[in-house]
């Protein structure tokens, strides 16, 4: 009863905040066919603490107060930053990413629901790995549902799969299913998906829709996205019609991200569109197409690494970067560390930075009002030392050569301690793969 009479509050709540906003909103910062699907799925887990937990953190925006009381609600779970592919404005994909590669412990993945089941209204399991490579993702997705809590997943869908594993995601309850797919032929397909096989995408795109109506599941939304680059501008159409004829339930023509940092014009030249209405106002100079009095990232969403790290929002991808880390302090504890209300900090006139945070560097706080005032922020950035880490997949080496990916991991390094439970002593197998733990080379 109580969830009949909140959708329509909920309801004029997100008619106003996507008319009245501080930035972006948290439903138009998504590409435009996946708003109402998106708000469809927030109603669907209702429930009327989330809400007034949303009211709580959108009036601590809107005032731009440094201290929550409430919590974020909009959550990003990476369960392991491994991906086959070697996407060439990705940052995975061009091995910029500072941290130390593996897959969550399960332990710790449940850790981190049982702090936040309260308050998500969207729970995105991925970030920057592949979740497929994962072989125990369908368990953290069905932990997630049992706690009432919206799961979404974006993949490439190059790993073989079977039947029995789309029946244990789809059984699982995944909400929506992300497949990233820029081309409908090989050749335009792998100029930006390096070492991806289109055959294999679209078999197991076949085989969800197959598995989805022989269980009767309405889910997962199957979601192609499609991002518009100079290569494959052309083949929109035929990406339309190959949807229809896959049973895909929509497709999203998205506009090309390049990586934070990113200020070479000739990168831009070689990826950016024709189309003008598929190019950001700002593609190099932000990674969000967004100017506003304030990064509504640092009140709304939080992002948990695999190794357990915790970032405000997943562009942070250095473990330098990290505002706590879940593996030892509670969630509620790092909202409002000396980090997270020194980067809420930024966005106060009156406020004299003292402590490092990755945002000081961030085009949406340099570009913004503010930052502009302030001018360079003289605080320098402190080192994080990484192990030496050697991943093996069936014979594939982190440089990505070798066999196709499966199987085992070997890790060198003692980094795969954060992925235990935080208790200390031996370290327990992470979810999905074995491993074994060696002295440095």
């Amino acid at each position: 009863m109580s969830r009949f009479f909140g959708v329509p509050i909920a309801w004029i709540f997100l008619f106003i905040e996507t008319r009245f906003q501080s930035n972006k909103g948290v439903v138009n910062s998504v590409a435009d066919r996946r708003r109402q699907q998106r708000t469809k799925l927030a109603f669907r887990y209702f429930s009327w603490k989330k809400f007034f937990n949303l009211l709580r953190i959108e009036l601590a925006l809107r005032t731009g107060k440094q201290r929550l009381g409430g919590t974020p609600y909009e959550w990003e779970i990476d369960t392991t930053n491994i991906c086959q592919l070697k996407c060439p404005l990705c940052h995975t994909g061009l091995g910029t990413v500072n941290r130390d590669k593996g897959i969550m412990h399960f332990d710790l993945y449940k850790q981190t629901i049982d702090q936040i089941k309260d308050y998500v209204v969207w729970l995105t399991l991925y970030s920057w790995g592949e979740p497929f490579l994962n072989k125990r993702i369908h368990e953290f997705i069905g932990y997630a549902h049992q706690n009432n809590i919206a799961t979404i997943i974006s993949t490439n869908l190059n790993k073989p799969l079977t039947d029995e594993q789309v029946d244990s995601v789809i059984n699982a309850g995944l909400d929506v299913m992300i497949i990233s797919l820029d081309g409908v032929t090989q050749e335009v397909y792998e100029k930006y998906r390096v070492a991806g096989h289109l055959d294999r995408v679209l078999d197991n795109i076949r085989l969800f829709v197959e598995r989805k109506k022989a269980l009767g599941s309405q889910t997962p939304y199957l979601e192609w996205q499609f991002i518009v680059m100079l290569q494959n501008e052309h083949q929109m159409e035929d990406a339309e019609k190959m949807a229809d004829e896959l049973g895909v339930d929509s497709i999203i023509f998205k506009r090309v991200d390049f990586p934070w940092g990113e200020d070479n014009p000739d990168v831009a030249k070689k990826w950016l569109p024709q189309r003008s209405e598929h190019v950001s106002e700002a593609p190099l100079d932000r990674p969000y197409n967004e100017n506003g009095k304030r990064c509504w990232r640092l009140w709304r969403t939080s992002v948990v690494n695999w190794d357990g790290g915790l970032a405000p929002c997943c562009y942070m991808t250095d473990a330098a970067d990290d505002f706590g880390d879940v593996n030892t302090t509670p969630i509620q504890e790092i909202k409002n560390n000396e980090k997270y209300l020194a980067a809420r900090g930024l966005f106060d006139e009156k406020y004299t930075p003292t402590t490092y945070v990755g945002c000081q560097g961030c085009p949406v706080y340099v570009d913004s009002p503010i930052g502009e005032r302030r001018g360079a922020i003289d605080i320098p950035r402190p080192q994080v030392a990484l192990s030496s880490v050697k991943i093996q997949l069936n014979g594939m080496n982190s440089n990505g050569s070798g066999s196709a990916v499966a199987g085992k991991m070997i890790v060198k390094g003692s980094k795969i301690d954060a992925a235990s439970n935080g208790t200390g002593g031996k370290v327990a197998e992470p979810a999905g793969v074995d491993v074994r733990l060696k002295e440095k080379d």
